[in-house]
Formats: structure tokens, C-alpha cells, sequence
């Protein structure tokens, strides 16, 4: 069975105090309450999990800009599209080609200034992959708090006027957000993820 597999870690997780976890905490029970994935989180150390039949790459940019909108927190992500062997009901004890590559590139980003990857077992649709990453890694790290609210609700299907009435601003307000974030460059990378 071919899965899409999300590792993930916390970036300098080590400074959070008590109260900050337990908001951290709250943030992936939200998560894992609006996603169709299955979630396992704090695995290794700050780390967490996602299992997902599909939209891999959706659910990422979800669980990255939430976190920062709520804690202000960076996350490093890597995705890895293959076949699972074992599926255990815990995600952490679960085995094969999706868990592989998804874990083994978390570990080579780590110490990068990257902060998300996307690997199969064809090295063609690495190297590409590899350029849309580096463009989303661009973006985000220049996007402020106020884009990552919209981008956030967009990713929910929210469409502008919604999402004005949801974080109380103007409708153009919000026009301006989207626009400012290069939106419309995430959005194609997205429906090139869901073609592969």
C-alpha cells in the first residue's frame, strides 16, 4: 500500500518552557482534530508524525503555518511518498519506503537551512521536487504572521470574504495578504503534488 508520510521537528524546541509545550500540545490536538491523517506527535523528543493517503504536502503547510500563527515556532518537515510493509495503530511503530525516506531526510535537514523536504525512490521527481521545496522554504521564511493567518485559512478552503469576517480585517486587506505571500505560486506547487 503506497502512503505519503510527514516527520517533523520542532525548531529550537528545547527553549520552550513548561506552559509553552503544553500550548504545543493543544496546537497538534487541533491539528490532528481537522486533518484526515493520523497523528503521532512528541516521538522523539519535539518530533511528530502524520500518516496520510494523500495531500502530504497540504497537510505540511497546514501544521507550518499554524504553529507559527499560535507559538511563533519554525518546523523542519520532510515527506516521504512509498510503500509501508508494517502499520502498527501507533504511527512510530510503523515500517517501510514512506517511513524510510521520510525519516532518514528529516535527520539530513536538521543541520540545514532547509526546512522542507520531499523524497520517493525515483530520483527525477527528487531533483524537481527538490527546486519546489527550496521555493516554499523561501517564501515561508519571509512571510510574516499576518500572511501565515491567511495562507492558513486558505489552506482550509476559506475563500477571502471568509476569511475577512474570521480574522476581522477588509476584505482588500486580505486580498493584499494573499498577493504579498505569492499565494498563487503555492497554490500551483500544491496541485503539482496532488498530479505525482
Amino acid at each position: 500500500m503506497r502512503v505519503q508520510v510527514i516527520t517533523g521537528d520542532i525548531v529550537k524546541s528545547s527553549n520552550l518552557d513548561v506552559e509553552s509545550r503544553l500550548k504545543l500540545r493543544e496546537a497538534f490536538d487541533f491539528l490532528s482534530s481537522i486533518s484526515e491523517g493520523k497523528y503521532d506527535y512528541f516521538i522523539r523528543g519535539d518530533s511528530f508524525q502524520v500518516l496520510l493517503n494523500e495531500d502530504a504536502l497540504h497537510e505540511a503547510l497546514i501544521i507550518k503555518t499554524y504553529l507559527q500563527i499560535k507559538l511563533s515556532l519554525k518546523v523542519k518537515i520532510s515527506i516521504g511518498l512509498g510503500e509501508v510493509t508494517f502499520l502498527s495503530k501507533k504511527i512510530s511503530d510503523s515500517d517501510g519506503e514512506a517511513f524510510w525516506l521520510s525519516g532518514r531526510n528529516l535527520d539530513e535537514i536538521k543541520n540545514k537551512n532547509e526546512f522542507l523536504r520531499i523524497s520517493t525512490n525515483d530520483k527525477q521527481k527528487n531533483k524537481e521536487w527538490e527546486i519546489y521545496c527550496s521555493m516554499i522554504d523561501y517564501l515561508f521564511e519571509k512571510q510574516t504572521a499576518n500572511q501565515s493567518e491567511v495562507i492558513f485559512w486558505l489552506l482550509q478552503g476559506k475563500n477571502q470574504q471568509e476569511i475577512a469576517s474570521i480574522i476581522k480585517i477588509g476584505q482588500p486587506s486580505v486580498s493584499t495578504r494573499i498577493k504579498s505571500s505569492a499565494w498563487h505560486i503555492v497554490e500551483k506547487i500544491l496541485n503539482r503534488f496532488q498530479n505525482v
